[in-house]
């Protein structure tokens, strides 16, 4: 049986009211700015989500509606969340690197009734999509750029109107945040499609609760430590490790200025406790590699050496064993001297643990920074359980695998290898489509995760396949193929598309073309050649596949756009077993048979 979990209030506004009424005068952000990185008290937050709420109340909002969110991270972005979670409104978050269309869609389904933005490149995606979105009451653009006072307002105009609201109704906020129910409705996240649009992810008060309570038992944190947000808030991951879970332990949370002040801002904050993805430490690993490569020969020697030190080292902890007391002395004098430069280098002297999800991660990568002294380990999960199902433990844990269950849930497989989870995590189903919703939680309650898994004596789970089509890139989106191919298909030049991502740093493509629409161009055009492969190469015929690419982009947000495309001489066929007879397209003979093509899109990145 399950560990009992007991959440430490029974809906999200209750655990938010105690995080304010406890740590009233503690730091709860961190924001960068001219002067430095400016502190946030939680008395202070807790005061502008109290006036975005008032603000919702006094809009005529009412508890059941729906309202979005789409902005990089920032403080603005948690104050929006928990204003609408506390006013009844259920909080839908979008990527700020979608397209307009992916926003309508999510706007349109969700009917949501008002929409948080950043900036004015968010409020044009909004403007161009307004007008076929009746519900949409407001826009509240956080910088108040291009605000009109009626649809688009000002964040501070905003936050003033609902402390007047309150100042005159004191009593309303309190009234309405109370009303919240454990089995209530309270965010939902719109995951993407496989072979049609996106799901939302239906999360409950006592789902998201349960998931922190069970958090907190394996990665404890307090008001004394710190993480960095960097990964995009509406993702799960990024959302239940700060946003989420600084309500239930009452760490700091510093907000990165962007990508490209990673690594000054790391060094800043020097986190206690991250959340990662394994892009961003590719990217380390890679800068650590070319500095060795630049030392000299017996320095650079040295140091492999107590790498691979570091690596027995690991090998061993995991068995729970220790190196020799002469090796182990080594090893700490590698520390001494080498490890905890590049530690601190990196931002990382200070941590306690550094969590890695939201897409696989390579075996030599965990053994490389568990070698040099950085506590990584791996979680595994999706949306549809609020982020972790599985989870390895600081003190406890098997490198290229992604844990055991966390505490309070039970995992097991079907009888096809099929990873099932269950545990007062898992979601309420999918909004407003019942069918993918039974064939994600059986009547038994196990969530179907769609990926394939196998199970060791000890309870750790690797992932080795995954039912279900989704691509997840090194830096953890979620990117489903299929839509992508066929938006890449629909064009007379094109006859099949096959979308490539998975553990890459970007989305590529293979394509074939349309044979006889490729001639007659040729001939239209009096191009010369001998065989129809020439065709699939010359500069006219490209350009046309590139244009095409290139307009698919324009409708795909950044993550999901091709960055390369290689077009292949021949079509697939029954024959090769690269489709089907109903022609649909076989994955893995493909990968198989291409691939050169593939590694060839991918070796000068």
């Amino acid at each position: 049986m399950p560990e009992t979990i007991t959440p430490a209030a029974e809906t999200i506004p209750a655990l938010f009211a105690r995080a304010i009424d406890r740590w009233s005068d503690r730091v709860a952000f961190r924001v960068k700015g001219a002067d430095g990185w400016t502190p946030v008290t939680f008395a202070e937050y807790g005061d502008t989500v109290r006036a975005v709420t008032g603000a919702l109340l006094s809009m005529g909002l009412a508890p059941g509606e729906f309202g979005a969110l789409m902005s990089g991270n920032r403080r603005e972005w948690h104050e929006a969340d928990f204003g609408m979670i506390n006013a009844g409104v259920i909080s839908c978050p979008i990527y700020p690197t979608s397209s307009a269309p992916q926003v309508h869609y999510i706007l349109e389904h969700s009917e949501a009734a008002i929409v948080f933005v950043a900036d004015e490149a968010q409020r044009a995606k909004i403007e161009q999509i307004r007008k076929d979105l009746p519900r949409l009451r407001a826009c509240i653009v956080f910088t108040g750029e291009g605000c009109d006072g009626d649809f688009y307002l000002a964040w501070e105009a905003v936050l003033e109107r609902g402390r007047e609201y309150l100042r005159a109704q004191p009593g309303e906020y309190d009234l309405r945040r109370s009303a919240a129910t454990p089995d209530g409705l309270a965010a939902v996240i719109y995951t993407s499609g496989t072979t049609g649009p996106p799901k939302g992810t239906m999360l409950s008060h006592h789902s998201v609760v349960w998931t922190l309570a069970s958090l907190d038992a394996v990665l404890a944190a307090g008001t004394e430590d710190r993480k960095l947000s960097f990964l995009p808030l509406s993702h799960v991951g990024e959302r239940t490790s700060s946003a989420y879970l600084q309500l239930q332990q009452g760490f700091e949370v510093w907000f990165a200025e962007s990508l490209e002040t990673l690594g000054d801002d790391l060094k800043a904050c020097r986190p206690t406790v991250q959340f990662v993805v394994p892009r961003v430490l590719e990217k380390q690993y890679d800068g650590i590699m070319a500095l060795l490569s630049s030392l000299p020969d017996e320095q650079r020697e040295k140091a492999q050496q107590a790498i691979e030190l570091g690596k027995q080292r690991v090998r061993l902890r995991q068995q729970g064993q220790q190196l020799p007391d002469h090796l182990e002395a080594a090893w700490q004098q590698a520390d001494a001297q080498l490890f905890g430069m590049a530690r601190a280098a990196l931002g990382y002297d200070a941590l306690a643990a550094l969590v890695s999800g939201a897409a696989p991660i390579a075996m030599e990568l965990l053994e490389f920074f568990q070698a040099i002294g950085v506590p990584l380990v791996e979680v595994y999960g999706q949306t549809e359980d609020h982020g972790p199902t599985t989870i390895n433990r600081i003190d406890r844990f098997k490198l290229g695998t992604v844990g055991y269950a966390i505490p309070g849930g039970e995992l097991r497989l079907a009888d096809d290898g099929e990873i099932l989870y269950r545990g007062g995590n898992v979601c309420m189903g999918y909004y407003r489509n019942e069918e993918a919703t039974r064939e994600l939680i059986d009547d038994d309650g196990w969530l179907h995760s769609g990926d394939i898994g196998v199970l060791d004596a000890d309870g750790f789970l690797t992932i080795t396949d995954r039912k279900k089509d989704i691509i997840i890139t090194a830096a953890g989106k979620n990117i489903a193929p299929q839509v992508i191919e066929q938006k890449l298909k629909f064009s007379p030049w094109v006859s099949q598309a096959v979308v490539l991502g998975d553990r890459r740093r970007y989305v590529a493509a293979l394509l074939t073309l349309d044979e006889a629409a490729v001639k007659a161009f040729a001939a239209q055009k009096s191009i010369a050649y001998q065989d129809y492969s020439e065709l699939t190469t010359h500069p006219d015929i490209v350009g046309l596949v590139e244009a095409h690419v290139a307009e698919v982009n324009a409708g795909l947000s950044n993550a999901e756009q091709v960055k390369r495309f290689r077009i292949l001489p021949e079509d697939f066929t029954v024959e090769q077993g690269t489709i089907t007879p109903t022609l649909k397209i076989r994955h893995k003979p493909i990968n198989e048979r291409y691939a050169e093509q593939i590694e060839a899109l991918y070796a000068d990145a």
